[in-house]
């Protein structure tokens, strides 16, 4: 994994971000089909949105969920809380970012 850029000083100064190399074959495609399946089977279980009336944004904030925590229990991404805590503000949004 590259180096992690320094934080911003100032809440809203540009996040600098990491670059991911996202391409057919990559640890990141991988690490997204694993979390992709967990999602998908949240959606299709008995508490997903299937069973259940759900608005959209309930459904992509359980996927979400339900992705992440299994890739944090299987270890294969870890949370930096210290640099989580240490930035002036978290930017909610994906900026241009450049995939390869």
């Amino acid at each position: 994994m590259a180096e992690k850029p320094p934080l911003p000083t100032r809440t809203f100064d540009p996040f600098p971000r990491i670059p991911v190399a996202s391409a057919p074959g990559s640890p990141f495609a991988d690490l997204r089909r694993i979390g992709t399946r967990a999602a998908t089977g949240w959606v299709l279980g008995s508490e997903g949105p299937y069973k259940t009336e759900m608005p959209l944004a309930d459904v992509v904030d359980g996927a979400v969920r339900e992705a992440l925590l299994h890739l944090l229990e299987l270890g294969f991404i870890d949370i930096d809380e210290g640099r989580m805590r240490s930035a002036p503000g978290w930017p909610m949004y994906r900026s241009d970012t450049e995939e390869t």
